[in-house]
C-alpha cells in the first residue's frame, strides 16, 4: 500500500478521490475526498479547495477516498442505464430524450430526499416501516419485460437487479424496505 511504503520512507500521506468528471475540477461546488494524515489535510486545506470547493476529509484510514469513491460511485451506472433506457422508450414513440430530463431530475429529487430514510433503516437493521417494499419491487420486474416489447427497448440490463429482489424475497424481505436489499448485498450469491 502507498501510505505504507510512504510511512516507511518518513514522509506523510493523503489520498484524495475526484467525485465528478474532470472538467469540474476546480468548481467551487466540486466534491473532493480525502483520507490519512489529518494533519497534512489542515495544513494545505486552501490549496485542496482550488481543486474542488467541496473538501471533505473522511479519517485517518488512508484507503477512505478510495472506499468512497466506489461506494458512491457505484450509483452511477445504473441510474444513467435507467435514463438512456428512458430516451430509447420515447424516442422509439418519436419523442425527444430531452423532454425526459425534467422528470428525470424531479424523480433524482424524490431519490435525493429518501435516501436517510433508507441509511437510517439500513445502520439500525430495521426494515419494517417500508414505504416501498421489496415485494412491490418484485412485482414490477414483470412489467420491465413488458416495457421492453411495447417499445423495442433492451431491458434485460435489469435482469441482475430483478434477481438481487429475488433473492431479497426468498430471504423473508418481501414485505421489508427495499433497503432490506443490503442484507442480500453483503452475502452476495454462491
Amino acid at each position: 500500500m502507498t501510505a505504507e511504503w510512504a510511512a516507511g520512507r518518513g514522509a506523510q500521506f493523503l489520498a484524495g478521490a475526484v467525485k465528478n468528471v474532470p472538467s469540474a475540477v476546480g468548481a467551487r461546488d466540486t466534491l473532493l475526498y480525502y483520507a490519512g494524515d489529518k494533519a497534512v489535510f489542515d495544513e494545505h486545506e486552501t490549496t485542496l479547495k482550488v481543486l474542488g470547493g467541496d473538501t471533505v476529509h473522511l479519517g485517518g484510514e488512508p484507503d477512505l477516498a478510495a472506499l468512497y469513491e466506489m461506494a458512491v460511485g457505484g450509483t452511477l451506472l445504473p441510474a444513467l442505464a435507467g435514463f438512456f433506457q428512458g430516451a430509447a422508450a420515447v424516442q422509439s414513440r418519436g419523442l425527444e430524450a430531452s423532454t425526459l430530463v425534467r422528470f428525470t431530475v424531479k424523480w433524482f429529487e424524490m431519490i435525493n430526499s429518501i435516501l436517510p430514510v433508507f441509511a437510517d433503516e439500513i445502520d439500525r437493521g430495521d426494515y419494517t416501516e417500508a414505504a416501498s417494499s421489496v415485494n412491490l419491487f418484485h412485482e414490477m420486474a414483470a412489467d420491465d419485460d413488458a416495457f421492453g416489447a411495447e417499445t423495442g427497448v433492451e431491458t434485460s440490463w435489469r435482469g441482475p437487479l430483478n434477481d438481487l429482489v429475488q433473492r431479497a424475497v426468498e430471504a423473508g424481505h418481501g414485505d421489508h424496505s427495499i433497503s432490506a436489499l443490503v442484507e442480500v448485498l453483503r452475502k452476495p450469491a454462491a
